[in-house]
């Protein structure tokens, strides 16, 4: 892989130098035409580009008198409706690695509507944590857990659609797997229909030949009361650019500051030594009014601001939370103790009027993630 980027950088570089690319700035003459280089490329894996639908138009309607578990509509219906599952037939492996595919999880919301007063209101106007999952084995016990594919927040009562790369996770895509979404709606009529599909493609892939993709934990609720969490991981021989994919959001059971709006510094430490250090941010909500018709508004100073606008902990209404990837060199081949520690979580209070301790906390889920080496010439 070395002697690749050493190729490409001598290539960008005659390329600069050709164009009059200098401490100077450009030149003032024409550009120099560079004829590509010969190709040298095996032929391609045949295989045309695929779509996978994996669910189309599922109602996530909650109810807590529901079972836990049940079935509706060719789907198996979990968490008393939060959940939608089904196992499907996806891609065949590529037989070579230099044959790898990017995906590309497309994640479809639209809210159902009631009338209303002489219009047409969204049933749950409110904005919602939902996510794909697949299950695959954890890093510890080969236990199937779920493995987060794409995690978003829905508008304040909008439709959205909700797209992103999944390559280094395509270990996890190949073959007969069971998939879920999720969104927590706690609507009192149906909330939300929600597609997924994955698509398959050469286009994009570069320099990704991904082998190693494994759960390394997840959990909905990191408390001040519990701030950390801790897997153990077995890395193989013969894998090169060891990643963490690390999703990660803060929230309130109450809606307030903290840690919706209030970050949390983030500590990650690799068989006790620390290696990265961040506090999640997020701050585009201005322009994502469309994305929020109901959110709420109020006149502050003479301007008008709306939920969506704030500032919040690595999300906003109406996007994916986009993971963050961080290089981890020190996961050589063999087993490794992860650590992940949140610190300046708001702790529960005192009980409020509604009888509960309200609360920060949050959502983290993490993959290891790997490629097979590029050969040396």
């Amino acid at each position: 892989m070395r002697a690749i980027l050493v190729v490409l950088v001598l290539i960008v570089g005659a390329a600069a130098g050709a164009q009059g690319i200098g401490p100077s700035g450009p030149a003032t003459g024409p550009p120099t035409v560079i004829s590509a280089l010969p190709s040298q490329a095996q032929p391609a894996d045949p295989r045309p580009e695929r779509v996978i639908d994996v669910f189309t138009d599922a109602i996530i309607d909650w109810n807590n008198t529901k079972p836990a578990i049940t079935e509706a509509d060719g789907f198996v219906v979990r968490h008393q409706g939060h959940t939608v599952e089904r196992t499907v037939n996806l891609p065949r492996a590529p037989r070579e690695h230099r044959n790898a595919q990017r995906i590309i999880a497309v994640v479809e919301v639209e809210p159902i509507y009631s009338r209303s007063e002489g219009r047409e209101v969204p049933n749950d106007k409110w904005t919602r944590l939902g996510n794909v999952t697949v299950l695959s084995p954890s890093a510890a016990d080969d236990k199937l857990v779920e493995t987060e594919l794409v995690r978003f927040i829905t508008g304040y009562g909008a439709a959205g659609v909700f797209e992103q790369d999944v390559t280094p996770l395509a270990p996890l895509l190949y073959g007969r797997q069971t998939l879920r979404a999720f969104i927590s709606s706690y609507s009192a009529n149906p909330g939300w229909r929600i597609s997924v599909r994955l698509r398959y493609t050469s286009d994009g892939v570069g320099q990704r030949r991904p082998s190693l993709a494994r759960h390394l934990f997840a959990s909905p609720h990191v408390t001040a009361k519990r701030p950390k969490l801790v897997a153990r991981i077995m890395i193989p021989d013969g894998t090169e650019a060891p990643r963490l994919r690390i999703i990660t959001s803060g929230h309130a059971t109450d809606g307030t500051a903290e840690n919706e709006f209030v970050t949390c510094t983030h500590r990650l430490r690799v068989d006790g030594r620390e290696v990265a250090r961040w506090r999640p941010w997020t701050e585009s909500g201005g322009a994502l009014r469309g994305l929020n018709p109901w959110a709420a508004r109020q006149v502050i100073d003479g301007r008008e601001l709306r939920a969506s606008d704030l500032d919040r902990s690595g999300w906003h209404p109406g996007l994916v939370v986009e993971p963050l990837t961080i290089p981890l060199p020190e996961l050589t081949p063999g087993r490794h103790l992860v650590e992940l520690e949140i610190r300046g979580i708001r702790a529960a209070a005192d009980l409020t009027a509604d009888g509960k301790r309200h609360h920060g906390y949050w959502f983290v889920s993490a993959a290891v993630v790997a490629d097979d080496p590029w050969p040396v010439k």
